[in-house]
């Protein structure tokens, strides 16, 4: 009866915990699949960008330029995100992948985490562009 009493929470919150779903944006005019991309390394958290560096073999002359954004420990102190907060279902973080020719955004993907960003969310991030923009479409 006790060991039951333990139990009854925990499959409160595993039942309950939610995987973010990511926002793809995919601009009409570009050519898929992409044959290559630079990676833009001002700005960025640069674990997160070393971990993308080991993923692909950038080239630093092609037009298109991968940015990395992300932000870890988010907080907000807006009466708006009042009820979010509370009811647990504020991001604690994001990650941002863009690819851009130019000033022009050709792709993007977004994701809002419940807990702070890490090398497997790019990981995942950059799996899901290489399944959109450099796989043979059929």
């Amino acid at each position: 009866m006790k060991i039951s009493l333990y139990l009854i929470p925990l499959i409160f919150f595993v039942a309950c915990e939610e995987k973010a779903k990511p926002s793809v944006i995919i601009h009409s005019d570009l050519k898929r699949p992409i044959s290559c991309m630079k990676l833009n390394k001002l700005g960025g958290d640069k674990e997160l960008l070393s971990s993308l560096e080991k993923l692909y073999d950038f080239n630093q002359s092609c037009p298109l330029t991968l940015t990395l954004s992300s932000k870890k420990d988010i907080v907000c102190n807006s009466t708006n995100n009042m009820m979010s907060k509370n009811m647990g279902k504020f991001p604690k973080s994001f990650v941002k992948l863009e690819i851009r020719k130019g000033i022009k955004v050709e792709y993007s993907y977004y994701v809002d985490l419940y807990s702070n960003v890490d090398e497997d969310d790019v990981k995942e991030g950059f799996e899901r562009l290489k399944k959109d923009l450099l796989m043979k479409k059929n």
